[in-house]
């Protein structure tokens, strides 16, 4: 799987994660599936209503909106993104819901040094995704 973004894109998730930075920032990726591509089209930014810097959760009326207006313009559900003052790489907790999303890819920022990373999990197995950035 290749997980592709625009440098705009990357830059806002940036952005948000440097405005929250001690409390993880989180959104939603929506976009187009083509073999083996993700392509993401669309970021929608989501307040972590926990405030906390180890977990995230979006407020589930606003992620049913997202999801709704996603449905209407025809775009598919790529995956989640958030960022947490560690390495580029999912918790022991992210493991934990990565289960609950099917196949989802997450996309994770770390806050202390700026790396990101894609990661998906597939038939319990966590698998890293190619990440490319293309310039707009």
């Amino acid at each position: 799987m290749i997980l592709r973004l625009t440098s705009e894109q990357l830059r806002l998730l940036r952005n948000e994660s440097r405005k929250t930075h001690l409390i993880e920032a989180c959104a939603l990726l929506f976009g187009r599936l083509n073999d083996g591509e993700a392509v993401v089209t669309r970021v929608v930014m989501m307040p972590n209503v926990l405030k906390s810097s180890i977990r995230f959760e979006a407020n589930p009326q606003t992620v049913f909106k997202a999801f709704e207006q996603a449905d209407r313009d025809e775009l598919q559900f790529i995956g989640l993104f958030h960022s947490h003052p560690a390495p580029a790489q999912p918790s022991a907790v992210d493991l934990k819901y990565m289960r609950l999303w099917g196949e989802a890819v997450w996309l994770v920022l770390s806050s202390s040094d700026g790396n990101i990373a894609a990661f998906q999990m597939t038939n319990g197995e966590l698998h890293e995704v190619a990440l490319k950035v293309e310039a707009v």
